[in-house]
């Protein structure tokens, strides 16, 4: 039987998931890489198998929840799942007058950022359980800590997603199953580009990837950076709200009108 470590990561043809996978290429682990665009999905495989990765790609849509669950399921039949890395996210901001969000633009950003962590999990967490081991890594956000005026309905995601996985750590602690909280900041990639705000401390995927693979291995609980915007965001909580509000406001706001 093969020891090599089974690994899936949700949007994976691109961004932060991409970086991830190039990163975790290599002959120990098997890479169960999922995403809708199943063209860049290629060409992502196709770089980690220079790494000597075994890959096997999946196009899929975690909004499909039925569906999803259904992929992991049996893919965690076949091969059990020791890391599961979910990743899929999109992002809306509000019109540049300040318009809000429409409310297909809600719906499609709760169902990939929160429903789609949900359904790739459920089929997993029971199984896992079982097996007594297995690892759960979220990637939440920065902005899971203080909402940016600029995307309200991302940061709720976001902000679900990180009372769910620290609810989760503890609930599973006892199983032998790790979870970890990833809260990225600004990263290059097509999402953070959507944002029409300031963009402080902005490092590369590839920074990003190194970092959330080094807190993966070491198990930390809370993955965040990069530092000082971290510090900056956390410090924002123990100001008055008026004073914590006037910089996000000048930081992340949407334009004055």
């Amino acid at each position: 039987m093969s020891n090599k470590k089974n690994i899936l990561i949700t949007g994976a043809s691109n961004g932060i998931g991409s970086a991830l996978a190039l990163r975790l290429a290599s002959p120990d682990n098997r890479l169960f890489l999922l995403a809708r665009n199943n063209e860049k999905l290629k060409i992502v495989a196709e770089q980690c198998t220079q790494s000597h990765a075994e890959v096997i790609i999946h196009k899929a849509d975690v909004t499909a929840t039925e569906d999803i669950q259904k992929l992991i399921e049996s893919v965690d039949i076949e091969f059990p799942i020791d890391l599961i890395i979910c990743n899929a996210g999109v992002t809306n901001t509000v019109g540049k007058k300040g318009e809000a969000e429409t409310w297909g633009e809600i719906t499609n950003l709760i169902d990939t950022n929160l429903y789609g962590v949900l359904a790739c999990l459920n089929p997993l967490i029971a199984r896992m359980q079982q097996r007594k081991q297995g690892q759960i890594a979220i990637v939440s956000s920065l902005a899971a800590f203080y909402g940016m005026p600029v995307t309200p309905i991302y940061c709720a995601s976001k902000s679900a997603l990180k009372g769910y996985g620290e609810s989760l750590r503890g609930w599973l602690k006892y199983d032998g199953i790790k979870v970890n909280m990833i809260y990225p900041g600004f990263v290059k990639s097509d999402l953070s580009d959507q944002f029409n705000t300031h963009r402080p401390f902005m490092i590369s995927t590839e920074k990003a990837a190194d970092i959330i693979v080094k807190g993966l291995e070491s198990n930390k609980a809370s993955i965040s950076f990069p530092l000082l915007l971290t510090f900056g965001i956390r410090f924002l909580n123990i100001l008055p709200s008026r004073l914590a509000d006037f910089f996000m406001g000048e930081l992340f706001g949407a334009k004055k009108r």
